[in-house]
């Protein structure tokens, strides 16, 4: 998953095809956007989530960004194999985010003062837990 954002009219999209080199917009080439690659301040824009069974909640930042007119978060994504689901957000929205957890991914944020963001998603502990006990009682029935 690609993000890239237009040089003229500021609108930010998304190559889900990992050869894209280029996306054309406003009859130019809109640029590569990285994550993290404007200096700013990190607990504000690093996704924070939390998986509560199959939800996966997110939360941007440990200190909770801002959502005022001229500062806010624009969306935020969770990348997973296979697919994503993004939720777009406004200004006064709280900058948070539920998603059916998924498997281990990538949680994206982008802020339109600051940039991209991101931040792995790991594997729930729970899912473990459950596929452990299928095996083992799997191959108990066998035996």
């Amino acid at each position: 998953m690609k993000f890239f954002k237009c040089n003229k009219c500021g609108h930010v999209m998304l190559s889900v095809n990992e050869k894209s080199e280029s996306i054309t917009c406003c009859g130019a080439e809109a640029r590569l956007l990285k994550a993290g690659e404007v200096d700013a301040a990190l607990e504000k824009h690093v996704p924070a989530y939390n998986l509560d069974g199959e939800k996966l909640e997110v939360v941007i930042g440990e200190v909770i960004h801002p959502m005022e007119a001229d500062h806010y978060i624009e969306f935020i994504a969770y990348e997973y194999a296979g697919g994503y689901e993004i939720v777009k957000l406004h200004p006064g929205d709280e900058p948070k985010a539920v998603f059916t957890y998924k498997g281990k991914g990538t949680l994206y944020e982008f802020c339109n003062k600051h940039g991209l963001w991101k931040k792995d998603v790991e594997e729930s502990i729970v899912c473990k837990k459950v596929n452990y006990y299928l095996l083992f009682y799997f191959f108990c029935f066998i035996y």
